[in-house]
């Protein structure tokens, strides 16, 4: 069989892939057990990326909504069990990059309050410069790709009322109790 010089050449410009591609492609994954049960975590080479309890289509939702592949996790971030397991995100990566200007800000305002206090809609519509967009506060923390990672339950209507949760209602009050109990 005779060589062809062109395929030849054409190979020897093959390069090794730089380190991480996959990464900056598709999501890693595993579950994990919370404060709110067990649950479901993907994770992109920004940060944590989405955040569910554990079932069936959990995956499926996942590829949906940001358009790539899981890949099982070899390792995870750091301080992922911690957030999970007692609220505490400090340090933690978050990749918002599926969110709107608006639902990152409003993501990231409820990321700066302390464990084991509340803040209503309202105050988080004034942090973000929105001060009217009450309802439009609600809708963003509804549709958090990372609850537990971003506390968007210790936020509560202006009434005092709990409000609702991606996780329930019930887990809601069970989060901020624990977080009450255990000193904040």
């Amino acid at each position: 069989m005779d060589r062809d010089p062109l395929i030849e050449g054409l190979a020897g410009l093959a390069a090794e892939p730089p380190d991480r591609l996959l990464d900056r492609i598709a999501a890693r994954w595993t579950r994990a057990d919370s404060a709110a049960g067990e649950v479901f975590v993907a994770f992109t080479d920004r940060g944590v990326a989405y955040v569910r309890r554990d079932g069936p289509g959990v995956a499926d939702a996942f590829r949906e909504r940001f358009g790539r592949p899981l890949l099982a996790a070899e390792h995870l971030p750091d301080g992922l069990l911690t957030a999970l397991r007692t609220g505490d995100s400090a340090g933690l990566e978050v990749d918002l990059s599926g969110s709107t200007g608006f639902q990152a800000d409003v993501l990231r305002a409820a990321r700066t309050i302390p464990r084991g206090e509340v803040r209503p809609y309202a105050w988080v519509a004034r942090l973000v410069g929105r001060p009217r967009a009450v309802r439009a506060v609600g809708t963003a923390l509804a549709t958090n790709p990372v609850p537990l990672v971003v506390p968007c339950h210790r936020v509560t209507r202006s009434d005092g009322t709990l409000g609702q949760y991606i996780f329930g209602d019930r887990t809601k009050a069970d989060l901020l109790a624990m977080e009450r109990a255990a000193g904040a």
